[in-house]
């Protein structure tokens, strides 16, 4: 699936992106703000991950590939609940941040 290949390096693109604000930024809530931002991007990545070996396989039942899965299923989980659990210190740090962008310039 082309679709999947794309927003995977998307995924990649963006927790680069967001990793190299992180290092960037001297506030201290800023930092978690684009820390969380860069989890949520690589936690989708992996779950995208998991997700393209499903469909890379096309689903066959063979002992062989039971295995396969099994790491896809884990890339899966992992991914889209470490996703899940960034995006929740997303939403934490959000209000913070404008907090602390209007103490930052007083």
């Amino acid at each position: 699936m082309a679709i999947l290949v794309f927003l995977i390096i998307m995924s990649g693109v963006a927790y680069l992106y967001f990793k190299t604000k992180q290092i960037r930024t001297p506030r201290p809530v800023e930092k978690a703000w684009q820390k969380s931002r860069a989890g949520m991007a690589l936690g989708t990545g992996m779950g995208l991950i998991g997700l393209n070996t499903l469909f890379l396989f096309n689903f066959e039942l063979a002992t062989d590939l039971i295995f396969t899965y099994i790491i896809a299923l884990i890339f899966i989980i992992i991914g889209f609940s470490s996703a899940w659990v960034r995006y929740k210190a997303y939403k934490h740090y959000t209000p913070l941040l404008a907090e602390e962008e209007n103490n930052w310039n007083h």
